[in-house]
Formats: structure tokens, C-alpha cells, sequence
């Protein structure tokens, strides 16, 4: 129920009586001055009236982008009709507004779930937004040939499956008026995230109780709705709602801001506050009228030969909750037309335009401003068609092609969109990065999009297609001979976190039981402070041990420094920052994998000479550095498997031990049994590093990935500063590829950097490798 006067029309109000009626002298844009300066046959077109008002930003009318007076009001009022918290004019369309939508609640890198189906504006929003697609199918109707709702269980798995999506985004109603189940309100914010509706063709829905719910009513945190589409304002004229805490509405406003011109129409806005008044005011007797000329129409429609219109029968198919009737959705397929071939009869030999054609059907809208006249007029180009057609063509055959498995994602849009594309012969493109998006008709859903990897599959299902005459588009190639794609040496890889990182230095020793590690943070610190000057240090307190034990030396002290490490590293992972450690020995690695794998399951790519995969059972020396490995995977000193919480913390299957050189014989035995990979520096000296790392690729099937590097994994020539070296070994090529390799493919979590003996170093050699690494890993270049 408004609260507030919805006979206003603030901004109108202000136009016509007071800058109009005042015959204000205008020295400000635009120059046409009120229409003296316009071509004549346009104002003779248009009259008077639209170039009188048509101002800019000025005090007397208030501005869009900080309102304080007639806009600021109008929105109020906006809001108040729909019974939201508040509510933006959006001058760039729905477009700009789900644009606006997904850079207000979505940050860079960040997972959004969305239907495979979005339009074009949503991928746009991606894009700009830096945010990773997650998508869902909707359900299909295979006899009409259309997408259909996303069903509430898929939402829920898809959230189920994927705990970072940070946002959902849905579309309610679709272009053919199929509503979405209210449930995946309740759905999405059990896991309290925000849910964004695209309702663009829903904004009479809230008017009228024969519509389907509205998702401002269902619960939607932020939506957006063309008042143009089934309202009385221009075309152009969008509004934002936003009804929920979870959207912080300062945001929207910036980004509002940021999308929206400076030199927004008065006329169209104006229209758009008067078209707020006839729905807040007269929605109900408006939208009852065009209910019943589109009930009427569709009870017509059926009844001619050959002509199908859908409705209320199909509500409650899976995918099909509710249903919006004032679309009128046409198939003439019993006719042998398409929806095309239909449209095209109709505007050239009726006059009559539809809103859009698919490979079945036509559709068109029925709104306020429709009359018996007008439906009736266009029946009667129906029968007409019916009587030229009905029994003289071939019924077009059932669409029975399924939709290949949705494909990889290689590079998020943002990237696809920016990287150089190239064109090849489409049969050739097999496993190359789709530079474009294709879609089919039926049932409208993209079957690759710009940045997904092309499969046999894909050519298949596409080529099946073609064969049978279905309507495929999004091509740059009409014919999609050809195809663009991204190789994968000119992808563009924008990390989108570049500065979330946070340093961690670690002085400790005791896990070696060598001198040396313990100074390395701080030697860091006085040659590259550029780069070390922030990075916050764990203290290491001398704990109370048992010096009978020679089996696992230091073990109190250095299970007390993991267990702060961790505590550390998991703020860090909340927070959205990745930890990375500086050592110290590489006993740290304890406690950073257990930080990161409470919040996140991960794989490891361990680089060290060693496997460190001892036990207390096989260790030769009791020193903890050459156990890490092993207690991960929960093997060895209970108290130390357990440290920051009970168990194993990484699967053995997600390990992989990179450029190892030196494997006792009974930690063989160990990491045989466990099943953990290997990947010898014999192998990259062999197979050279690209053919190894594929294989890694191949093997390593987690999404997350944390990076633990000891030194010692390179030559001592390249890193003579580690406490125990390794002859021969990796190469800085070879390692920075490596870290190229792992950036590109996995989400890298955190990362250790250990071993690292400044006692030791020769000439600074390893502590400025050490700070290449770092600057890389703050700074990915890949």
C-alpha cells in the first residue's frame, strides 16, 4: 500500500510549470534552444512540446546524479509504489542496469551464478565487472523449442557444489512470460548471498494479483525492469529497485554514477514518472483490460487451424512455475512456417510488427496501450494466414538435437574479450579458446561462449545443427566456415586481486635444527624493502621439550609456531587475501596448509629437491623440515597432523612433488604407498618443462592450488643459499614458467617460500631470487 502521494509527478510537474510556463531563456544545452534550432520536418514531426522540456542539469531541475529536489522526490515515489527501500531511475536501459546490477554486488574474481541463457547485457556485466560465470541450465520445452525457468534444485545445487559463488542471478519473467519459482528466494539467501533479477519484462507484475509474483516481492535483494517494455514510459526508461541489506545501496549509487551519462533526457525521464503515476494509480483496471485482450486473444488464436498460442496449461511443467499472460507467444509450425517466415508475413502483407521471431514461434506483447481493435486486427491476419497456408505445406518437424555438455572455461569474459583473436577453419578448431560466442535456435541458449574451449563435441553438435537447418547466430562468420579463437600464447590473463596479498616472515630454524633459515626474513627486509617492508612476522617462542626425543627435535616449539601460522593464514583466506610465507624451514608449511585447506580444498605443488615425506618411524636425522609433507596427508606425530584442527588436510591424490632429486629409501616406500606424484628433475631435464608441466596439468584436477617452494629445488649454482643443497637442478626459466603454468591453470591460494640461508648465500644471489619470486606472486604476469 503507497504511503505516499502517487498522483505526483515531481519531475513532470517541474518541467511543464515551471521552466515551461516561465518561458525560461535558455543559454544552456542543448543548442537547439527549445526547438529553434532543430531540422524543420523533425519539428514538424514532433511539435513543440518534447523540445520545451528537453533541458539539462540545472538547480530549477534538479540532476540525476546527486538528486535533491523533483528527481530525488520522483524516485521516493518510485520506490513507495513498489514497496521497496529505494529505487533509481536507470537511463542507459535495462542494459546498463543489469550492467550497474553486477558491478554492485559482485568484486573482481569473484563467482556469480548465472543461466546459461542471460542476455547479452549480463555478459557485458561480467566483463566489466571482472566476475567469473558460473552457469546453470534452464529447463527447456523441446515442443515449443524455448528455454523455459531454472528449477530451485538446481540452484541449490549449483550452490551445494560451488561454495564461493558470491551472488545469484536470475531471470524472472523470460521473454515468453515464464515466471521462476519464488523458493530460490529463500534458497539463495540460506547461503546469504544476494540475488539479482533480471525482470525486464516483469515491471507490471507487482500491479496486478493475477500475475505472477514480482521479484521485489519474492525477496529479490536488487532487480531492474524495463518500464518501457509493458508500461507507458519511452523507450530508453529502466528503474533499479534494490530491497535488501545485502546490497549496499551507496554502491549502486556510485556505480550509477560511474555508467550514466551526464546529459541524461528530461523528456524520457519525465515520461517515466509520469508512467510511475498511471501504474501506481490506475494499474489494476489498466492491466485487468489487457489481461483479458490477451486471454481473449489466445482463446482465438487456438481455435484457428494451425495456429498454437501457449498459456496457463503448461504452469506446473518443471521449469514453469507461473505464468505471465500478456505475452503472446505464436507457432504457425503446423503451417510449415517458422517463427521468421511467420513474422515476415505479417509485417509485410498486414502491417503488423512482432516483437522478436525464434526458429517456432513469433512473439508479441499485449500491454496497456493495446485495444479489441488492435488483436482483433491481428487475428484476422492469423485466419487469413491460416486459409493461404493450412494443408498445403509440410508440418516443420520436432527439434530433437540435445545440447552438448556445457564446456571448459579457460578465461574468465573479461579476459576472452581483451586477448587477440585470430580466425581458423572451424573443423580445425578442436581444443583452441572460443573467441565468440554461438547460439542455436532452439531453444536460445549459447552452445560456446568466448573464452570456453572448443571440443569435438561442440563441432559436432554445431555441425548436426546446420544439417538440420536450425538457426545459429552470435558468429562472426554468418556460415561459421570460420571461427575466431584465442591461442593460447596471445591470452590475456587479468589477475583481478593483484594487490590482495599479504606477506608473512616466519624466523625460524628449528624445524632443520641448522642455523641460518631464522635471518632470512629479516635479511629480506634490509635488501628489499620495496618489497618486504610490510610483511608482518610470527614470533617464534621456545616451547618446553623433551630432549630425549630424537626422533622429531623441537617438535613443542615448532608445533606452537604452525599453530600460530595457521591461525594467521585462515584470517588471511577469510579476509580474501593470499597469504604468502617467507622462511624459515620448511616445517612452516604445517601450519599454512592447514590455514588455508579449513577454508578451501586444495591441491599442492611441492618444489624441493627432498620429498619431505618422512616419518618418526623413517627419519634419519629427527629433523621436522623433511616431515611436512607427510604429516599434511596425516601421517606421523598425531599432535603434529593435528595442528589447528584434527585429521589430514590435503588429499594424497592432489599432491604433486616437483624437481625432486633426493628420496631416502624408506620415504620411497612412503610416498609410493600414498600414491603421491612425483616428478623427478630428471624428467624436466628429459621431456623438457612444457611436456612435464602438461602432464601435471593433466594429473592435477583441483581448482585450487597452494605453492610450496624450497630452494633447494633449484641448482646450487642459481640458489648457493640454502641450508641443504642439491646438486644440479631447476633453472629460473624453468621455475618462473612453473609458476606461469600454476597461475594460469589454478586458483593459487597461498604459497610458501622456504629454506632460505642468507649464511649461505653468495653475492645476494638467492635472496634476490627469492624476491623475484615474490614480486611474481604478488604480480602474476601470465
Amino acid at each position: 500500500m503507497s504511503k505516499l502521494d502517487q498522483n505526483k509527478t515531481p519531475l513532470f510537474t517541474v518541467l511543464k510549470d515551471e521552466y515551461v510556463r516561465r518561458n525560461i531563456l535558455p543559454f544552456h544545452v542543448p543548442g537547439h534552444k527549445r526547438g529553434k534550432g532543430v531540422d524543420k520536418e523533425f519539428y514538424n514531426f514532433m511539435g513543440e512540446a518534447p523540445f520545451s522540456i528537453d533541458v539539462t542539469i540545472f538547480k530549477m531541475v534538479d540532476g540525476l546524479h546527486h538528486p535533491k529536489s523533483c528527481i530525488k522526490e520522483a524516485q521516493e515515489l518510485l520506490a513507495d509504489a513498489y514497496g521497496v527501500k529505494h529505487s533509481f531511475f536507470a537511463v542507459n536501459g535495462t542494459s546498463g542496469a543489469i550492467q550497474a546490477m553486477i558491478m554492485s554486488v559482485i568484486k573482481a574474481g569473484e563467482k556469480i551464478l548465472v543461466p546459461r541463457n542471460v542476455h547479452k547485457s549480463v555478459s557485458a556485466g561480467i566483463i566489466l565487472s571482472g566476475s567469473e560465470p558460473v552457469y546453470m541450465n534452464p529447463e527447456i520445452d523441446e515442443n515449443l523449442g524455448i528455454a523455459l525457468g531454472v528449477k530451485p534444485q538446481t540452484v541449490e545445487n549449483m550452490l551445494k557444489q560451488d561454495p564461493d559463488i558470491c551472488a545469484v542471478l536470475l531471470i524472472n519473467p523470460t521473454y515468453y512470460g515464464v515466471a521462476t519459482d519464488k523458493k530460490i528466494a529463500d534458497i539463495v539467501h540460506s547461503y546469504d548471498i544476494p540475488l539479482i533479477v533480471d525482470e525486464a519484462h516483469g515491471p507490471h507484475l507487482h500491479f496486478h494479483d493475477e500475475l505472477p509474483v514480482s521479484a521485489v516481492d519474492a525477496g529479490a535483494d536488487i532487480c531492474t525492469q524495463s518500464t518501457h517494455k509493458i508500461l507507458g514510459a519511452m523507450t530508453q526508461m529502466s528503474v533499479i529497485h534494490v530491497n535488501s541489506d545485502r546490497v549496499n545501496v551507496e554502491k549502486v549509487k556510485q556505480i550509477l554514477s560511474l555508467l550514466h551519462t551526464t546529459s541524461p533526457s528530461y523528456p524520457l525521464m519525465a515520461s517515466l514518472d509520469c508512467s510511475r503515476r498511471q501504474i501506481a494509480t490506475e494499474g489494476q483496471e489498466l492491466l485487468t483490460k489487457a489481461i483479458e485482450l490477451a486471454k481473449y486473444f489466445r482463446r482465438e488464436a487456438n481455435r484457428i487451424p494451425g495456429i498454437y498460442c501457449f498459456g496457463e496449461e503448461l504452469v506446473g511443467k518443471e521449469g514453469f512455475f507461473s505464468f505471465d499472460p500478456t505475452k503472446i507467444t505464436i507457432s504457425a509450425k503446423e503451417l510449415g512456417l517458422k517463427g521468421g517466415e511467420l513474422e515476415s508475413l505479417l509485417v509485410d502483407d498486414y502491417n503488423i510488427q512482432m516483437e522478436l521471431s525464434d526458429y517456432y514461434n513469433t512473439l508479441g506483447l499485449v500491454t496497456i496501450g493495446d485495444t479489441e481493435e488492435s488483436i482483433d486486427k491481428l487475428l484476422d491476419a492469423l485466419r487469413d494466414i491460416s486459409k493461404r497456408f493450412f494443408g498445403k505445406g509440410k508440418t516443420l518437424e520436432k527439434n530433437n538435437i540435445k545440447l552438448p555438455e556445457t564446456p571448459e572455461l579457460v578465461l574468465m569474459p573479461r579476459e576472452a574479450f581483451y586477448s587477440e583473436k585470430n580466425k581458423v577453419p572451424f573443423k580445425e578448431s578442436v581444443g583452441k579458446i572460443s573467441g565468440e560466442m554461438i547460439m542455436a535456435y532452439p531453444p536460445g541458449i549459447p552452445i560456446i561462449i568466448a573464452g570456453e574451449r572448443i571440443s569435438q563435441d561442440i563441432i559436432d553438435h554445431i555441425e548436426e545443427l546446420k544439417e538440420a537447418d536450425l538457426h545459429i547466430q552470435g558468429m562472426e562468420d554468418p556460415e561459421l566456415e570460420t571461427i575466431n579463437v584465442i591461442e593460447e600464447e596471445d591470452a590475456i590473463y587479468l589477475y583481478t586481486e593483484k594487490m590482495k596479498n599479504v606477506l608473512i616472515g616466519v624466523q625460524t630454524n628449528l624445524g632443520a635444527n641448522k642455523t641460518g633459515t631464522e635471518f632470512g626474513p629479516d635479511d629480506l627486509i634490509q635488501a628489499y624493502p620495496d618489497t618486504f617492508d610490510e610483511m608482518e612476522l610470527i614470533t617464534v617462542e621456545r616451547q618446553k621439550e623433551d630432549f630425549n626425543d630424537k626422533k622429531l627435535k623441537f617438535k613443542n616449539t615448532v608445533l606452537d609456531t604452525c599453530e600460530k601460522i595457521a591461525k594467521r593464514v585462515n584470517e588471511a583466506v577469510i579476509d580474501g587475501y593470499r597469504p604468502i610465507l617467507v622462511g624459515g624451514d620448511h616445517s612452516i608449511s604445517v601450519g599454512s596448509v592447514a590455514g588455508v585447506s579449513l577454508e578451501k580444498e586444495i591441491g599442492i605443488l611441492w618444489m624441493s629437491a627432498h620429498g619431505d615425506m618422512n616419518t618418526p618411524e623413517s627419519t634419519l636425522t629427527g629433523n621436522i623440515h623433511g616431515m611436512p609433507l607427510a604429516l599434511i596427508q596425516g601421517l606421523g606425530d598425531r599432535e603434529l597432523v593435528n595442528c589447528f584442527y584434527e585429521g589430514a588436510k590435503v588429499d594424497s591424490r592432489n599432491i604433486v612433488i616437483f624437481g625432486a632429486r633426493e628420496i631416502e629409501v624408506e620415504e620411497r616406500k612412503i610416498i609410493e604407498k600414498t600414491g603421491v606424484k612425483i616428478v623427478y628433475y630428471d624428467d624436466i631435464l628429459r621431456r623438457g618443462i612444457d611436456a612435464v608441466l602438461e602432464e601435471v596439468k593433466d594429473y592435477l584436477k583441483a581448482d585450487n592450488l597452494h605453492i610450496s617452494i624450497d630452494m633447494n629445488v633449484f641448482d646450487p649454482e642459481i640458489a648457493p643459499g640454502v641450508s641443504v643443497p642439491v646438486r644440479n637442478g631447476m633453472s629460473s626459466d624453468e621455475m618462473f614458467k612453473s609458476l606461469k603454468f600454476a597461475f594460469k591453470n589454478y586458483s593459487v591460494t597461498s604459497a610458501d617460500i622456504t629454506e632460505f640461508n642468507p649464511l649461505n648465500d653468495i653475492n645476494g644471489k638467492t635472496a634476490e631470487l627469492v624476491d623475484d619470486i615474490v614480486q611474481y606472486m604478488m604480480n602474476p604476469d601470465y
